[in-house]
């Protein structure tokens, strides 16, 4: 049976749909599993042509002949999951797996997004719960309703209902609102983990939060749940059972959380920031998709994307599952509307620099102006620390021994001329 995949206009399509839904949401809408859902969005992952029409149906988008094409394996294969395309980093991998032996332990990984935080984190745990029996429960904040993010108790019913379910327990939460009306939604979660969830262990539990930057659009919410995730570090000198939780945060810093440092768990534990590939990593990735590049080759990509895992890995895929596709054409048309880099990744950049999406950036309204200015290499010394900041959280730009750059050439291109009308 044929497969298809979605060309360039189909692509701009699947992602004006979750620009405005969540994989879950559009899952339920359209009947389709999450993770056909994520690989329709995510682009150059081959399905039937019946589940095209299921996923466009829903919406106002109507699928068109010029919105996908047959998948054609003319000396091409097929890609295999994306954990199949996996560069090790025996570093940071044994510092996540040694960390996460300690009793109580708080780990925070930080980078951009795309960087790679995910995958990297459930294959160590994978290896944890092989070799020491630790169960493991991971939770998507991408997976949370709108009504789960926008309301703490709603939020803290979910997290206790889905951390049970993960760990084949039943949910308990009959007296929920009993207890939330006399002590508040927080106490309720932390006497859910005490006197139900923690003392069915039999070894430790790593808790993997993933996503959470999703929280920090809502201040009061993100104050709240972050302050009760230290609450949960400061109990275990009092508590031993709070001794067998191993908490894994991972998270975009788009925003900066201010707190008081005392309710703050980003100040304890340790901290991972990713780092992007070396040009050694990229050269095993291409070995690791059977690619027939030389360094000359892999030097010219790396000087277009840097090392950005994300950049480097879509350019592998569409070199491995498009006919008559090659590098040089990827790079010719990097920094265009025609580009592979184009949608979502240089659209979702553009639309928080420019649109301000939800408000994640309304202390900077001017960011796009500053940018530019980097771009431009004009003088940025008036420009505030906080905003240099929000731009390095963001992966535009990056600091080379105390100077400010573009974060990679496609992006100074790219930008450069869709924020020339920016002032």
């Amino acid at each position: 049976m044929a497969s298809y995949i979605l060309t360039k206009s189909g692509q701009e399509k699947a992602q004006k749909i979750s620009q405005d839904y969540n994989d879950c949401q559009i899952a339920k809408k359209t009947k389709l599993h999450r993770h056909t859902v994520s690989k329709i969005i995510n682009s150059n992952n081959k399905v039937r042509f019946r589940t095209l029409e299921d996923f466009f149906s829903p919406f106002k988008f109507d699928l068109e002949k010029q919105d996908y094409e047959e998948f054609q394996n003319d000396n091409k294969t097929t890609i295999r999951n994306t954990g199949d395309y996996y560069v090790k980093r025996p570093s940071i991998e044994q510092q996540v797996y040694e960390s996460l032996l300690s009793p109580n332990y708080i780990l925070r990984i930080k980078a951009p997004k795309k960087m790679g935080k995910t995958i990297l984190i459930k294959r160590v745990l994978k290896k944890l719960k092989g070799k020491e029996n630790y169960p493991i429960v991971s939770i998507s904040f991408q997976e949370a309703d709108n009504s789960h993010l926008s309301e703490l108790n709603e939020l803290l019913r979910w997290l206790c209902a889905n951390v049970s379910s993960q760990l084949k327990l039943p949910v308990q939460l009959d007296n929920w609102n009993n207890s939330n009306q006399e002590l508040g939604s927080k106490m309720t979660c932390i006497n859910y983990f005490e006197k139900y969830l923690l003392p069915k262990l039999k070894y430790p539990m790593v808790l993997f939060l993933d996503n959470l930057e999703l929280l920090f659009r809502n201040e009061n919410i993100s104050q709240d749940f972050l302050g009760m995730l230290r609450s949960w570090n400061d109990r275990a000198s009092i508590n031993p059972l709070w001794q067998k939780l191993r908490l894994v945060i991972s998270y975009a810093p788009n925003v900066e959380i201010k707190m008081n440092p005392n309710q703050s768990p980003f100040n304890i534990g340790t901290a991972i920031e990713l780092p992007e590939f070396t040009l050694e990593e990229v050269q095993k990735l291409a070995e690791i998709y059977q690619l027939n590049l030389n360094i000359y080759q892999v030097r010219e990509l790396t000087k277009m994307v840097g090392g950005h895992p994300y950049l480097v890995e879509l350019t592998f895929r569409n070199l491995k599952t498009r006919n008559n596709m090659t590098l040089e054409k990827i790079l010719e048309t990097a920094p265009t509307k025609d580009g592979i880099y184009h949608s979502p990744h240089l659209q979702e950049y553009l639309a928080i620099l420019k649109q301000n999406p939800d408000g994640v950036l309304k202390e900077y309204p001017d960011l796009a102006k500053y940018f530019l200015k980097i771009i431009k290499g004009e003088d940025i010394a008036n420009i505030k620390s906080d905003v240099i900041k929000t731009l390095m959280n963001l992966g535009l730009v990056k600091d080379k021994d105390g100077k400010i750059l573009v974060g990679c050439e496609l992006y100074r291109l790219y930008f450069e001329s869709y924020l020339g009308d920016v002032e």
